[in-house]
């Protein structure tokens, strides 16, 4: 039979009153009596009825995620969506405050019976973190306009109750290209992923004035993926494609998966890397340190981004920020050469 706090107060002979506000640190109470209380609670091995607290205090203590695609695919597959690489951190920050989380499954049924928000209200969670939202969705408007706190990694939404969460991808592009520039290329192509990504459109931005500063920028040296493996080997084709005196000596591609394609795509085409073309990705995926050569690559902390999203949603003060940017780093692998 499990311990209540009126066993406790039998034991202390005090009231049940006292005993619930010094297991909740009340004010009112000594800082004597609450470590008398807490010390004949462990005793007792006495586990506090979170689900009655929680309707006491109306909180559900619960933070809604929404793990959504990239890709343009209504089904996501796992090992093609960086957006789970963020849970871990979702998860660790949430158990250490005392939240669950409610992961939606963003291809059921429910998604597309129902807005997200409704089903936060249905579920009553307290706030929101989502990854992956695509510039298309359509209930951007109602998310503009949420009751409850959000954060959305990677995609930027103006609203009083919204905040973001993302990659200082300005820094993460530039590392890519003055690494590159650094090796001696010059003639750089960009595989991005597609329009309605809202990520593509700020990577691109920066890989453009990064060039075009230089005199290098090349409009046709542009392809665009959907961040899927796929996507990456059909553009590279376009690439193997062109004439060889107008191939580029590099490559950028805005994720990953992308460059792990571009890779296979010039191994089927018997051209080797880096010594005839050099690569550089975006995410610092898993795979990318086993395929062969290993992928340089710009490394984004997804630990650290879920932690703070949901930081955001939690304490108040934090969510003022309104816009939280991590730092990248370069990981140098064996997909890039130096050339004359």
């Amino acid at each position: 039979m499990s311990i209540t706090i009126k066993d406790i107060a039998n034991e202390l002979d005090i009231s049940v009153t006292a005993v619930s506000k010094a297991l909740n640190d009340r004010k009112d109470i000594s800082d004597e009596l609450k470590s008398k209380v807490k010390k004949v609670a462990e005793e007792m091995n006495y586990s506090p009825n979170t689900i009655a607290q929680r309707l006491v205090n109306n909180k559900s203590n619960t933070i809604g995620v929404f793990v959504l695609s990239r890709q343009p695919e209504e089904k996501i597959r796992e090992e093609e969506n960086f957006g789970f690489k963020f849970l871990t951190g979702i998860l660790e920050e949430s158990n250490k405050r005392g939240y669950d989380i409610l992961l939606f499954s963003t291809n059921s049924d429910l998604i597309k019976e129902k807005s997200y928000l409704k089903l936060c209200r249905e579920r009553k969670v307290e706030g929101a973190v989502f990854t992956g939202l695509r510039l298309d969705d359509p209930h951007l408007e109602e998310i503009r306009n949420s009751e409850i706190p959000i954060s959305i990694i990677d995609t930027y939404i103006e609203g009083e109750n919204v905040g973001y969460v993302t990659t200082d991808n300005e820094a993460g592009v530039n590392k890519a290209l003055n690494h590159l520039w650094s090796l001696g290329h010059r003639n750089i192509a960009m595989v991005n992923g597609h329009k309605k990504a809202q990520i593509s459109k700020i990577r691109f931005k920066y890989f453009e004035k990064f060039l075009k500063n230089r005199n290098s920028f090349n409009p046709e040296l542009v392809f665009e993926g959907d961040f899927s493996m796929d996507s990456g080997y059909k553009c590279a084709q376009k690439i193997i494609e062109l004439d060889k005196d107008h191939r580029p000596t590099a490559i950028f591609a805005a994720s990953d998966l992308m460059a792990i394609g571009i890779i296979k795509a010039f191994k089927d085409a018997n051209l080797n890397i880096p010594e005839e073309i050099s690569i550089v990705g975006f995410d610092n995926i898993f795979t990318g340190e086993y395929v062969k050569p290993s992928l340089t690559t710009i490394s984004q902390n997804a630990i650290e981004m879920g932690e703070k999203a949901v930081e955001m949603i939690i304490n108040e003060s934090f969510r003022s920020q309104k816009e939280i940017y991590i730092k990248p780093e370069l990981v140098k692998r064996d997909s890039c050469k130096k050339i004359n």
